[in-house]
C-alpha cells in the first residue's frame, strides 16, 4: 500500500507500508497518524485549523483510531460521516493516482524498488497548482449546502484518508497560501 497526502498547502512525501503488511488499527496509528499526520499540525498547517477526513477502511474507523483522532486533530470528519463508496470526493482517487499511473506505469520495472523511485520521482514533479485545481474541482462533500452560499474544500488529501472540510473560499485562501 502507498499513502499519500495533499492539500492546498502542499503533499507530504510517498509512504510505502511494508510488504505483506496488513493495515490494522495498531500499525495505521503508530506508522501513519503518529509519524505522519500528527507533525502536520505545524509543518504543513503551522497550528492553523484544517480538517482531517478519511474513509470507511477498518482501521480508519476502529473505535481506538477515532479516538485518536479525537485528541490529536483539530478537527476531523467522522468515519460514520463519510459516504462509502466516494472515491469522487477524495482529490488523489478523483484524479491525482490516476495522473501518477499515467506518468509512471507506462515504463516496465525489473523490481519493487524501481517503480517506487518512479513513483516518488513522478510525485515529486506535480505542480502545486495541478493539486490545487484538483481540489477545486472535487465535488463538495455536503451536497446539502446551499447552492447561493459560495463553498470550497480544504482538502488535505490521502489513499482513503483525507481531509476535508467545507468552508467560504475566504477561508481557504487565508489559510492555503502561507506554503
Amino acid at each position: 500500500m502507498v499513502w499519500w497526502g495533499v492539500s492546498y498547502q502542499g503533499v507530504t512525501d510517498l509512504h510505502f507500508c511494508a510488504k505483506g503488511v496488513k493495515t490494522t488499527a495498531k500499525n495505521y496509528q503508530e506508522d501513519i497518524l503518529e509519524q505522519i499526520v500528527k507533525p502536520l499540525n505545524t509543518k504543513m498547517f503551522n497550528g492553523e485549523h484544517w480538517i482531517f477526513q478519511q474513509d470507511s477502511a477498518p482501521a480508519h474507523k476502529a473505535k481506538s483510531t477515532q479516538q485518536w483522532l479525537e485528541t490529536n486533530v483539530p478537527e476531523f470528519i467522522k468515519a460514520n460521516e463519510w459516504p462509502s463508496e466516494s472515491p469522487d470526493l477524495n482529490p488523489l482517487d478523483y484524479s491525482l493516482w490516476a495522473y501518477l499511473e499515467e506518468k509512471v506505469c507506462s515504463k516496465r520495472y525489473h523490481n519493487l524498488d524501481q517503480l517506487k523511485s518512479a513513483l516518488v520521482r513522478a510525485m515529486k514533479e506535480i505542480p502545486l497548482e495541478k493539486v490545487r485545481v484538483t481540489i477545486d474541482q472535487c465535488p463538495e462533500l455536503d451536497p446539502l449546502i446551499p447552492p447561493e452560499e459560495e463553498r470550497n474544500q480544504k482538502c488535505f488529501a490521502c489513499d482513503g484518508i483525507q481531509i476535508i472540510g467545507p468552508h467560504t473560499i475566504q477561508d481557504i485562501k487565508k489559510v492555503t497560501t502561507s506554503m
